[in-house]
């Protein structure tokens, strides 16, 4: 067999007959101008490709990529396609057009290959106005199919059938009950939205298997005063290191000269004898496992293995490179390696590549399936707040390390990256998978893409399926722009309402929840890009339509699409997979499965409102974001004079949370009836408080809950990057308050307040913290190049990629962490994506310097004091206290503490 075809026959492997396989990803092969889709067969663990090209002499259709053109651009059209007939064909279709809300002819335009529509300066979309050009082709494939990626589909013949799985008795009774109890508005009929609910259950109740899965990490050995890079790659790899799903613990390491034992007999290290044979051994692993895990992997770990695969100095004896053929990674542009620009996610050919980095920094998971348990994205942070476990610790450089620790080091980095995606029962691949069926979006653009772009591929694959054409955002502008004044400075319109808190301490609070307030209101009021401002004279000419506080109507001819999807997954969630996910009845698996459905839903959901309002989002249509925030306030107005008339007391309100004082249980539970019969949303009890403290700044405030837990809301005490001599002071702060049963209490507390803020000051003053204590710790969110930082420096002037000159002393807006990051990287200090760079704040000419290099008589007192201040002023405003009274003197400038010295 030649090289060639060896090197291809990768995507050859056909899909089995009649066995159900999970849908991974899609990817489109010039050269065959067709897409593949890898499969995973969870019976025998590999991973299998389908795609028209194994079928291209038989008598069916073959998907090309297109675009349509309306009538109005038609003559321009027609010009181009007769210009160049061998590249484009034309077809009249009929679509619908939701914005007119009617039936229209339209162009479509095919060509050969997804380049002919968009990509380049000569493409169908740069000469004629297009709609749905710039969708990527084996996104359109997938919606056109109607695949979706992490369902299950078995193989019939030449066609890919959705798998049914049965649903078990008592949950089928649940989802019974949920069709026969939904209120959907009574203007519309049930049908369609029952269809929605039964097709989501359907495909979210699918099982999710344990996807065999590999965890890799690697080891370069440094150069002082280089970060070794992709395009580079002349440095050599002393390590791999490798964890699996089936046990696998391995680690390759470099044999350096003599040393050739390692002390202990450890099973899991292997010496080789050149970067080459390590090489080949790691690719020959990967090639078994059908996801590759990695921690930074699109930007350093995968690139850096392939450039280092190609370069002839890995193999010194004989000066060859290995065989392309060999090497299960895949560039997709090797030119952005040699530029050293990774642009794109790199994947294998026979699986497909994870980058936790890219996953784990994505907000939504941040904060809505991981509730902000860590705040910084580097893997020490996050392998400490979800594994309670950390990376190995060193001093010096990596290439000092003996190659027992060399090996002990890179083997943990990979094992936590492992552990990481198989927590809790594999939450996080669960996770991936639900997200994928919701969003209709391969695994691997789950995992390195924003949620905006989960729910663009969501609405676009329902355009597709019902034969909507997908608008532009020259379209939706036209549908209306803002009628309410927005108080946020950076907002387009006006958001939720916001209570105004009574300062002070208060006992016996309950906070009282909307669940899924926005979703809620999308799916009761039937909001989207369609039904807001729609093109019906007699919607917009009945009152009852309008929306309260705008100029906008809404539609009650029609169900919005967004409407349907957003209201039948927050439907599933409350009244669904919440009640599965606690019945006592159900298996433990089952109870653990139907419990991440509900976190994933609730990812989307979140979002939902957010991306609606974001020009970003490509159906961002700013009536339909506005509607949803005014019937937001409404909403929460009629809430609250409801509990006025039931004499409740609202003390604070913020969107979609009320604290009320001192509820009984028998008006909590009216008040909740009046919302679900009167307003459509549930409303919950979210937390009960021993006692809430508010300050006169807005959106902190601090409680104690029942169970004596400080619940601390905005306050940067609590931060990461905060000094830990002024976070340790904080949470000694907080301890005091949790003893606070009382009023009586305060008084005491006071008094012990006063003492830990004052002999803090004092200890500052007197310099007798500890220069650690003192370091703010922020991470660098790129390598240094990107900010314009290298090695090569004369004096403060520094080279940056482009070659120009920065004054980084002159550079208004520069970060402070990177002025100390740049004088790290002069000394030498390799520093990357994700490290974090502990400094102090000096009196020096940058105003900072890192911990390791400064001297305690640099520490800048005032601007610590300023911190302090910053810090215990909004604990300190709640409780009557004045920091500034606390520490026994008035706050002063260099020049008034010189002059009084």
């Amino acid at each position: 067999m030649s090289s060639e075809k060896k090197g291809k026959e990768y995507y050859l492997r056909k899909i089995p007959e009649d066995t159900p396989c999970l849908l991974l990803s899609s990817f489109y092969v010039g050269e065959k101008k067709s897409v593949f889709l890898k499969f995973y067969n969870p019976s025998d663990y590999q991973v299998y490709f389908w795609s028209e090209y194994f079928f291209q002499n038989a008598a069916t259709h073959k998907h090309q990529p297109y675009c349509f053109v309306k009538k109005e651009f038609a003559s321009e059209a027609n010009r181009i396609v007769d210009e160049d007939k061998a590249r484009y064909t034309i077809q009249t279709v009929k679509k619908l057009d939701d914005i007119l809300d009617e039936e229209i002819e339209i162009l479509k335009i095919l060509a050969p290959d997804p380049l002919a529509i968009g990509g380049t300066d000569n493409s169908f979309r740069e000469k004629v106005t297009s709609w749905e050009a710039d969708i990527k082709y084996h996104e359109s494939y997938l919606y056109d199919i109607g695949l979706i990626p992490g369902a299950f589909y078995k193989r019939i013949g030449n066609s890919l059938v959705f798998h049914e799985f049965s649903i078990p008795k008592g949950v089928d009774q649940y989802l019974n009950s949920l069709f026969t109890s939904n209120n959907f508005q009574n203007t519309f009929s049930n049908n369609e939205y029952d269809k929605f609910l039964l097709k989501w259950s359907r495909l979210l109740n699918q099982p999710i298997p344990n996807i065999k899965r590999l965890a890799l990490d690697i080891e370069v050995d440094s150069e002082e005063g280089r970060m070794p890079t992709a395009r580079d790659h002349d440095r050599i790899i002393t390590a791999v290191g490798l964890s699996g799903s089936d046990g696998l613990k391995k680690v390759y390491v470099l044999k350096r000269g003599s040393e050739s034992e390692v002390t202990s007999l450890d099973q899991s290290i292997e010496i080789c004898e050149t970067e080459k044979e390590m090489l080949l051994k790691v690719f020959e692993l990967l090639k078994d496992y059908p996801i590759v895990l990695t921690y930074n992997g699109d930007d350093f770990d995968l690139p850096y293995l392939y450039a280092r695969s190609q370069d002839p100095r890995i193999d010194p004896k004989n000066g060859s490179p290995i065989e392309k053929d060999l090497v299960p990674i895949v560039i997709k542009r090797e030119s952005f390696i040699k530029r050293g620009i990774q642009a794109d996610p790199v994947t294998l050919q026979n699986g497909i590549h994870i980058d936790l980095f890219r996953t784990f920094q994505n907000r939504s998971v941040q904060n809505y399936a991981f509730s902000h348990k860590y705040s910084e994205f580097t893997l020490r942070a996050i392998s400490e707040a979800l594994l309670e476990d950390t990376k190995i610790e060193f001093e010096g450089s990596i290439s000092d390390l003996s190659i027992q620790k060399l090996a002990e080091y890179c083997l943990k980095d990979a094992d936590l990256t492992f552990r990481l995606s198989s927590f809790n029962d594999n939450l996080l691949m669960k996770l991936i998978i639900i997200i994928a069926r919701i969003s209709r979006m391969s695994i691997e653009d789950i995992t390195r893409f924003g949620v905006n772009q989960w729910i663009r591929s969501m609405m676009f694959f329902e355009h597709r399926q019902q034969n909507i054409i997908i608008p532009r955002r020259d379209e939706l502008l036209q549908k209306g722009t803002s009628s309410t004044t927005a108080i946020i400075k950076e907002k387009k319109y006006r958001g939720g309402l916001v209570v105004e808190p009574e300062l002070g301490i208060h006992f016996n609070v309950v906070v009282v929840d909307f669940a899924s307030l926005y979703p809620s209101i999308i799916k009761v009021h039937n909001l989207s890009y369609e039904t807001v401002n729609c093109p019906h004279g007699e919607c917009k000419g009945n009152q009852l339509n309008h929306i309260e506080g705008t100029s906008h109507w809404i539609c009650r001819k029609k169900r919005g699409m967004t409407s349907i999807l957003i209201g039948t997954l927050r439907d599933l969630r409350v009244n669904y997979y919440k009640n599965l996910s606690k019945d006592n009845t159900l298996t433990k698996e089952d109870k653990q499965l139907y419990s991440v459905i509900s976190q994933a839903i609730k990812v989307i959901l979140n979002a939902t409102y957010g991306v609606m309002g974001a020009e970003i989002f490509p159906l961002y249509c700013l009536p339909v974001a506005e509607a949803t925030a005014a019937i937001g306030r409404t909403t929460t107005m009629r809430t609250i004079k409801k509990c006025n008339e039931d004499n409740v007391k609202v003390i604070y309100g913020d969107t979609d949370s009320l604290f009320l004082k001192n509820p009984s249980n028998e008006r909590l539970s009216s008040i909740s009836n009046w919302a679900k019969q009167e307003l459509g949303v549930d409303l919950e009890i979210d937390k009960r408080y021993r006692y809430v403290v508010f300050s006169a700044l807005k959106k902190n405030y601090l409680g104690v809950l029942e169970d004596g837990t400080v619940d601390v809301k905005g306050l940067t005490g609590k931060k990461s990057h905060t000094p830990p001599f002024i976070r340790k002071a904080f949470y000694e702060i907080l301890n005091v308050l949790k003893e606070v049963f009382s009023e009586k209490d305060f008084t005491n507390a006071k008094i012990k307040i006063k003492k830990v803020v004052h002999s803090l000051a004092e200890d500052l003053e007197k310099r007798n913290i500890p220069l650690e204590e003192l370091s703010f710790n922020v991470m660098i969110n790129k390598s240094p190049e990107k900010y314009g930082i290298k090695s090569t420096s004369i004096g403060n002037r520094t080279i940056s990629l482009d070659g120009k000159a920065k004054d980084f002393n002159n550079v208004k807006g520069v970060p402070q962490h990177i002025k100390a990051a740049k004088q790290l990287v002069e000394l030498g200090k390799d520093l990357k994506a994700g490290d974090i760079i502990s400094y102090v704040k000096t009196r020096t000419l940058d105003g900072v310097k890192p911990v390791s290099l400064v001297n305690k008589s640099e520490v800048d007192n005032e601007k610590y004091l300023e911190t302090m201040e910053a810090t215990f002023d909004q604990v300190l405003s709640s409780l009557n206290l004045n920091f500034k009274s606390i520490i026994g003197k008035p706050r002063q400038s260099n020049l008034d503490e010189l002059f009084w010295s």
